[in-house]
């Protein structure tokens, strides 16, 4: 018998007090982004290469979220 834990949906996490990625704001995305980033850094300076890679992944993801969240401010100029 399987007795995994069934996924946090977004009602669920609402109810739990948990944000899913859904409900996240930008300065929430943000700081994710940037915490995946210097966690890759740290660790491809330690020489992991593998964890470097799957952090900066998901460094990426939380980056294309946010472009999708506000997607006006991709262009404006600095």
């Amino acid at each position: 018998m399987d007795r995994t834990r069934p996924r946090l949906t977004a009602e669920g996490a609402a109810r739990s007090g948990r944000r899913s990625p859904a409900n996240l704001t930008g300065s929430d995305l943000r700081a994710r982004c940037e915490h995946y980033t210097s966690l890759a850094r740290a660790q491809e300076a330690a020489g992991d290469r593998i964890e470097a890679e799957r952090s900066y992944q998901q460094a990426d993801h939380y980056r294309r979220m946010l472009n999708d969240v506000r997607p006006d401010q991709n262009h404006a100029p600095a």
